[in-house]
């Protein structure tokens, strides 16, 4: 091990390092432990202290073999964040753009998962979840408590 450097270890070449093997080791734990899209592990991998150019590498690296991808990444985010509080589709896209998640992926995954149908299921968890905890009591406070998570109201459909 280097003393100047301690990522930087010894490798079997002359002159090498294995910093791009830690960094994507590193990379490697994170995506074992859930989907990450890209920007969310860069900036991961930028506050264990690698460089720009390994992270490019190893992201670049990890994206052709398949280990990282935003569309799994994106289709993971909506089930997991909609099983513990659901949400509209507008709101789910501004919280995926908020994400960093690429904007065309998330359009179109999150157009693909909200059918009607499973739109119709989340909204009816949202209202008995807004009704339970006491946030509305009558219909005009459901609709805009509704509206807040994304859902579009139209009269008095839900």
């Amino acid at each position: 091990m280097d003393i100047d450097n301690p990522r930087k270890e010894p490798s079997g070449k002359k002159g090498g390092s294995s910093v791009s093997r830690t960094c994507l080791d590193q990379a490697l734990v994170y995506l074992g432990i859930r989907e990450h899209n890209r920007r969310e592990l860069e900036l991961k991998l930028r506050t264990k202290g690698y460089g720009a150019a390994e992270i490019g590498s190893v992201l670049d690296s990890l994206e052709d073999d398949g280990s990282l991808s935003e569309e799994r990444y994106v289709r993971s985010f909506v089930r997991s964040s909609n099983r513990r509080h659901p949400e509209g589709k507008a709101l789910m896209l501004r919280r995926l753009a908020a994400k960093g998640a690429d904007k065309e992926t998330s359009e179109q995954v999150v157009s693909e998962i909200y059918t009607g149908e499973y739109t119709s299921q989340l909204m009816e968890q949202a209202r008995a979840l807004v009704v339970k905890k006491g946030r509305a009591k009558t219909e005009d406070e459901i609709r805009f408590e509704l509206a807040k998570l994304g859902f579009r109201i139209s009269g008095s459909d839900y």
